[in-house]
């Protein structure tokens, strides 16, 4: 059996802390477990298709997993537009029977799946032309009308008939071209014509609020910019509006996790408070030795409800969210009371917490009149965040609502010990971080894994290139990559013949990798750029490589003019005379020496006086050199 992507309840009892004391979770060589990450990209998503499908059945599932209950809501999912494609109540019934052995979404893998085309309906019609012209004139981004498509359409039948005399065929009228072009998935039409992105928030699926029976059941997610303005630590100079993303347990209503940063909204934001609220506070409690009370929040978060912003729809999200078994919900546009707390504690945020502090600032201009946040800002980033943690964890988690009914932190009590969450522990909390990490596919070549023009490898990466030779129909591996956004220095690298991730270390010499992030690294290589583009001399430049091309050309000229015969011998010459880096540059010069000497003789041999005719007829440099050794 595979080891299980999501969780194992099994292991919730089992204590890790001799694994962790031989080797801290952050300095992970090797994880062996696979994902459907590791597989290829087509498969993994027809994996989790299938997984859509079976959690959207169950939900509206009424008894059994029979064709009498299945096959209506199948039908009901499809003309909805929430799946893209009408799959079978038996193929259904098995992908749930298949993940319910053991919630491993490795199970719903079809490694013989073809490749997906979403504009095939052949068992919808015959008729070759009218395909071809929905997918070149009217399933495109130029969204092209039905009645330029049928137009298009009558074209391509007129030129077949032309050509074909023999074999005409007869093309459909506009009428029922038109019904044709209705029939076609709604949810097909918008993706080829507007996007996935359009597509997918077109037709998602949209839970009506439900109240919480558990902790972790629920968990709101969102950002905000603070109504403040920091400092930074060293240099005592006002930075900016830092961003906060906050999540909150809907059964408690206890802050469980959070991030800030001064970088927008993005998934790393997502993914960083994601991760500070399903693991453990321990470093945290440690860091900040002045908070008083526990921190107990962490477990497995079972729904994330989210609005509907660009980093909540990204890819690495999905990805992430279906190997740790996190449902997304996202609210409805327009309809924040859907997602109540996680939208009032900005407010508390602001008017408790915040506004208490120098370099603050108003969202109103009016308010802003005679005041000037950035010259009253007194507090550095790190004693904001110092601030912070004792206010979320001493102050919010343990004080009372308004009306008096109950306490975040004496709720998740109750509830944990009523129904406690999935805690990550151990393996499970190494392999959580390192499922949260973005996921790039790269062609894995001589130099190893390139990412960002950052090159990674090692001799495990070049011994799996010399036993394993790429797949059938390619010229190079493509494997998959995952990489901490706050250290490029590393990669981890799924290997199929191992069936476990390696980390790869950095082999750029670039710049100095350690503990740098994907953004400082994008920012240093901007500048480094810069720099080398300010500091060359172009115009030098220029004139060298004029230089250069005159002197090939006369080299050229000259090479045209001396017989082929001359030519001979010509490199054991420049072996005697000595041309080399540190020497003489030509032969030329010696020889001319030679001639100028015209009233003199030259004595060879025994005593025999040579001119310079008799010269020439020993100047066959290639049979005097033949036989001498180089030293």
């Amino acid at each position: 059996m595979l080891e299980d992507p999501f969780f194992d309840e099994s292991l919730a009892g089992i204590d890790f802390s001799h694994t962790a004391n031989k080797k801290s979770c952050d300095e992970i060589e090797d994880v062996a477990f696979i994902t459907i990450d590791d597989l290829d990209e087509e498969c993994a998503d027809k994996a989790l298709f299938k997984y859509k499908v079976i959690k959207l059945v169950n939900k509206r599932l009424n008894g059994g997993w029979t064709k009498k209950n299945v096959e209506p809501i199948i039908y009901e999912l499809y003309n909805e537009g929430v799946i893209d494609k009408k799959p079978g109540w038996q193929s259904v019934a098995r992908w749930n029977a298949k993940y319910r052995v053991d919630k491993n979404l490795l199970y719903l893998v079809d490694r013989r799946a073809i490749k997906n085309n979403f504009c095939d309906f052949n068992s919808f019609s015959k008729d070759t032309f009218f395909w071809d012209a929905i997918e070149k004139k009217y399933l495109t981004r130029v969204r092209g009308s039905v009645a330029t498509t049928y137009q298009f359409y009558k074209d391509l039948i007129l030129v077949h008939n032309n050509e074909n005399p023999d074999n005409k065929f007869v093309a459909v009228g506009r009428s029922a071209f038109y019904d044709r072009v209705k029939k076609l998935p709604p949810y097909i039409c918008d993706l080829k014509r507007y996007g996935k992105r359009y597509a997918d928030k077109k037709y998602r699926l949209i839970n009506s609020f439900k109240k919480s029976t558990r902790v972790m059941e629920r968990v709101e997610i969102d950002h905000t910019a603070l109504d403040l303005i920091l400092l930074d630590d060293t240099l005592n100079i006002p930075i900016g509006r830092p961003f906060i993303t906050v999540l909150i347990d809907t059964f408690s209503k206890c802050i469980v996790g959070f991030y800030l940063s001064f970088r927008g909204p993005s998934y790393n934001s997502v993914r960083c408070a994601i991760i500070n609220a399903c693991l453990d506070k321990e470093d945290v409690l440690k860091k900040y030795p002045d908070v008083e009370k526990d921190w107990p929040c962490q477990g497995r978060i079972e729904t994330l409800v989210v609005d509907n912003g660009a980093e909540f729809w990204s890819k690495d999200l999905e990805r992430f969210s279906a190997s740790i078994g996190m449902n997304i919900e996202y609210n409805p546009v327009g309809k924040p009371w859907k997602k109540p707390l996680v939208e009032r504690i900005f407010n508390t945020y602001n008017t408790k917490f915040v506004h208490q502090i120098p370099g603050k600032t108003f969202s109103s201009a009016k308010d802003l009149e005679g005041y000037e946040p950035q010259k009253d800002a007194l507090l550095p980033f790190s004693e904001f965040l110092y601030l912070l943690h004792i206010w979320v964890i001493d102050i919010y988690n343990q004080q009372s609502n308004s009306r008096k009914t109950h306490i975040p932190a004496l709720s998740w009590q109750v509830g944990y010990e009523e129904f406690p969450p999935v805690i990550y522990q151990g393996l499970e909390k190494q392999r959580f971080k390192i499922e949260s990490f973005p996921t790039v596919y790269r062609d894995l070549r001589p130099i190893g894994i390139e990412v960002d023009h950052i090159s990674y490898s090692n001799e495990t990466l070049v011994e799996f290139r010399k036993n394993n030779p790429p797949p059938l129909g390619k010229t190079k591996h493509k494997l998959c990559v995952k990489r901490d956004p706050s250290d490029v220095s590393y990669v981890y690298v799924y290997l199929p013949s191992l069936e476990k991730y390696i980390k790869v270390d950095a082999t750029s010499q670039d710049f100095s990798l350690d503990g740098v992030s994907i953004f400082q690294y994008q920012i240093m290589r901007k500048v480094l750029t810069r720099y080398i583009d300010a500091n060359v001399d172009h115009a030098g430049l220029a004139l060298a490589n004029m230089k250069l091309s005159e002197r090939m050309d006369d080299i050229s000229n000259l090479a045209l003019v001396n017989k082929k015969s001359r030519s001979r011998g010509m490199k054991s010459v420049a072996a005697f005379v000595g041309i080399d880096s540190e020497g003489e540059t030509s032969f030329e010069s010696v020889r001319n020496n030679l001639k100028n000497k015209k009233d003199k003789k030259l004595r060879f041999f025994e005593g025999e006086m040579l001119d310079e005719k008799k010269l020439e007829s020993i100047d066959d440099w290639n049979k005097i050199a033949d036989n001498l050794e180089p030293y």
